[in-house]
């Protein structure tokens, strides 16, 4: 039987602030790379962007 080494992640939370556009296309690069965990859904800021709460977990090897 192998013994298994757990791979040492990061957790990294970012707010991003922009258009839908911007935001979704970050969240499709995240998502893609496995490392999305949680989005929030988008709220509106005062000056008419998105605002999104992202967690991210990067493993590192």
């Amino acid at each position: 039987m192998k013994a298994r080494t757990a791979v040492p992640t990061r957790v990294l939370d970012l707010v991003l602030i922009g258009d839908s556009e911007d935001i979704a296309a970050l969240t499709a690069i995240a998502r893609h790379a496995g490392a999305l965990v949680f989005r929030t859904a988008p709220t509106a800021v005062s000056d008419g962007r998105q605002r999104v709460f992202l967690r991210l977990h990067l493993h590192h090897r």
